[in-house]
């Protein structure tokens, strides 16, 4: 007579490999970073931070969890030996700190023209 099995697996385990599935999709959709942002030249650093705060303000105040859209990393540069926080973010979510800045140039009134089209 043949026995089949049944492997039940807890809670807790599948938790984990649900986590870091959800987690490498997040990752893959985190495209860009706050070191492309060439059209924000002329934008003071606690600016551009002050509009990622916002960013994920917004995120919050609508129900959307921010670590699907921002996160921070920790970059090293070698040639200096320093390390310094930079953020990935998704498309989404750089679309909502551009809306965020409060200075305007050129370039950006593009992005903005472009980000009324969608």
């Amino acid at each position: 007579m043949k026995n089949d099995k049944i492997a039940i697996f807890s809670m807790r385990e599948s938790k984990f490999i649900m986590n870091d599935f959800e987690e490498a999709i997040h990752t893959s959709m985190r495209k860009y970073s706050l070191r492309q942002l060439n059209f924000m030249d002329n934008i003071e650093h606690e600016q551009i931070l002050e509009a990622l705060q916002k960013s994920m303000q917004v995120c919050h105040l609508a129900g959307v969890n921010s670590i699907q859209h921002f996160k921070k990393i920790y970059v090293y540069d070698a040639e200096v030996s320093t390390m310094h926080i930079d953020w990935q973010m998704t498309k989404k979510g750089l679309n909502l700190m551009v809306m965020q800045t409060p200075s305007m140039n050129e370039k950006m009134a593009r992005w903005l023209w472009e980000l009324a089209d969608l």
